[in-house]
């Protein structure tokens, strides 16, 4: 009766996993820490990781001392794999390679024995800090200057904004976005400006969850604020050369009249 007991309390055990989620940086490898209280060895076990999301869940299946993955989502095909030499200490961990953003989630560590069964879920957190902002000149419209920002390889989708010299928000249009072909994103913002005192226009690129930002600060000539409003020029030029010409006119034909007046008599 005891050795019964000593038995089953040996194949009882706990699947264990981080309390944190795992944070990956897209392109790169990660492992998802998974394994058992107390360390037995898991050689004999079925270790199954698979998520609950999709229809085809399986990420990586290990039974019968083999890997068998023919059910495994297409998505991972070659790229999850368990350590072997690790299995017989209880480390159940799962390595995923060239991790996307379409790996972002929750994931179930299964382990299975013959009297027993436990699991442990690991959420793993994607992200992707993209290229530093630029800022292009559109041209001219509704009486002001138009700029685009634009920023790419992003994940998550951030937040675009535009900001005067002072940091205040500015009014822009709505933020555009396209996924390339790992999924990430690339955003754009554009804004139509009008001058300044200091004709300086910040365009910041933000993503709170993963705590990154990128900004870029462009100055723009006050001249190309006079081409956005035509009347303005003739209005400067009228007064920069038409009032001195009729200051000077004012004086010149009264001195005119009088002579001809004075040549009359």
């Amino acid at each position: 009766i005891n050795s019964q007991c000593v038995f089953f309390f040996t194949e009882r055990f706990e699947v264990l996993g981080p309390a944190q989620p795992v944070v990956a940086v897209a392109g790169e490898d990660v492992v998802l820490p998974c394994y058992l209280k107390p360390n037995i060895s898991a050689v004999d076990l079925h270790v199954e990781w698979f998520r609950v999301q999709i229809d085809n869940p399986i990420v990586h299946l290990y039974r019968d001392h083999e890997d068998r993955n023919e059910n495994q989502v297409p998505s991972y095909r070659g790229r999850t794999s368990l350590f072997p030499e690790e299995l017989k200490k209880g480390n159940t961990s799962l390595k995923l390679y060239d991790v996307r953003s379409s790996d972002d989630g929750p994931y179930k560590c299964f382990v299975e024995s013959q009297e027993w069964q436990d699991d442990s879920w690991i959420n793993l957190h994607i992200k992707a800090v993209g290229t530093q902002p630029l800022i292009s000149i559109e041209g001219y419209k509704e009486g002001g200057i138009s700029l685009v920002c634009e920023s790419k390889g992003w994940y998550p989708q951030p937040q675009v904004v535009w900001m005067d010299s002072e940091g205040h928000n500015l009014t822009a249009g709505p933020t555009e976005t396209e996924r390339d072909s790992m999924d990430l994103f690339t955003v754009r913002r554009r804004i139509i400006v009008q001058e300044t005192e200091t004709n300086r226009f910040t365009c910041r690129v933000q993503q709170q969850q993963i705590n990154e930002m990128k900004e870029t600060i462009t100055d723009i000539p006050g001249e190309m604020f006079h081409r956005a409003h035509p009347w303005k020029v003739a209005f400067a030029v009228f007064f920069s050369l038409g009032v001195p010409a009729i200051i000077i006119l004012a004086v010149l034909i009264p001195r005119y009249m009088k002579q001809q007046r004075e040549k009359g008599i």
